[in-house]
């Protein structure tokens, strides 16, 4: 579904993504990993079109959406979640939802009255509050949720987009030990979705060793490795990249 093609990018003399070339399928958990400074989150960008491509090509579907924008990449099939939650903090948590499924719809003008008015619309946004735990919080504002809430109120957001490619960008990061968990958990519950493909970009090794179908190593900006996580693991190259840390037990 979603290939890159001799991706590469460069910021002034620094190649930040060399060359990489992937292909990731449908009814399958990608992690792309590797360690500080590997150029993971700028291949993320240059796959959601946060960044464009110095040479290289992304396709979805055998399409170009190199030059496209992130909008126009979303409108496309492919939803992106940041490190930091991407969210309108003066809004209410369903006034968020309602939002991002009426921007599915296409529906322009007076966006928070029509998305309040539509009965379907309501129904929908309900169902994807309750899907992420968060059907008791509809009318508090985005702003004044845990950092744990507003990242399940983000997964909301791209559950509503119906996207067919999910990038998550270290979901994890900066949860607590009780909040992580249910992220994992409604992750856990879209992989099964065999016509969705997810990318992840995850540090922690348990969390890759859980829920990965397969790994995609970066090192220097370059792909080093691809396969199962079993295979991957195992790899010295692998190995030397997080500097000598057993892999296989983690």
């Amino acid at each position: 579904m979603l290939e890159t093609h001799d991706l590469t990018v460069r910021f002034g003399g620094h190649t930040a993504v060399d060359a990489v070339s992937c292909r990731f399928h449908t009814g399958e958990l990608t992690a792309i990993v590797g360690p500080n400074g590997a150029g993971k989150t700028t291949f993320f960008n240059l796959v959601s079109g946060q960044v464009f491509p110095t040479s290289g090509r992304v396709t979805l579907s055998g399409a170009d959406i190199s030059r496209l924008s992130p909008a126009a990449r979303t409108r496309r099939g492919i939803g992106r979640g940041f490190q930091q939650t991407n969210l309108f903090p003066g809004l209410t948590v369903t006034e968020n939802v309602r939002l991002a499924v009426q921007a599915r719809q296409r529906k322009g003008g007076r966006l928070l009255r029509l998305a309040q008015s539509d009965k379907q619309m309501g129904r929908e946004t309900d169902a994807l509050l309750s899907d992420v735990r968060l059907e008791r919080m509809g009318r508090r504002l985005a702003a004044e949720l845990s950092h744990g809430e507003q990242r399940m109120l983000e997964v909301a957001l791209l559950m509503a987009l119906q996207p067919s490619v999910y990038m998550f960008d270290e979901p994890t990061a900066g949860m607590s030990a009780e909040e992580a968990p249910l992220v994992l958990g409604l992750i856990d519950a879209l992989r099964r979705d065999a016509s969705k493909s997810i990318l992840l970009v995850e540090h922690k090794l348990d969390v890759i060793r859980s829920l990965a179908d397969r790994i995609v190593v970066l090192h220097n900006g370059k792909l080093v490795a691809q396969g199962a996580p079993d295979e991957v693991m195992g790899l010295k190259i692998v190995q030397d990249a997080y500097m000598g840390q057993d892999l296989v037990n983690v």
